[in-house]
């Protein structure tokens, strides 16, 4: 569960920081390498969260 929320709130901040800056910049190619990066951190980010989901899982299912 920790893992979720922080990953959650880091992926917001920098997308909230790359955006900006993306925006300011205005220029075609810089916006087009932040959207890249930014999806393929939000890919990043649903493994993560997947993975631990599924740890947490397991960890309860061999205790109980």
């Amino acid at each position: 569960m920790d893992n979720m929320i922080t990953s959650i709130i880091a992926a917001a901040i920098f997308i909230a920081f790359t955006a900006g800056l993306a925006n300011s910049i205005s220029e075609g190619p810089f916006i087009i390498i932040v959207a890249i990066v930014i999806l393929m951190m939000g890919f990043d980010v649903y493994q993560s969260i997947k993975e631990g989901l599924k740890e947490e899982k397991e960890k309860k299912s061999a205790k109980g």
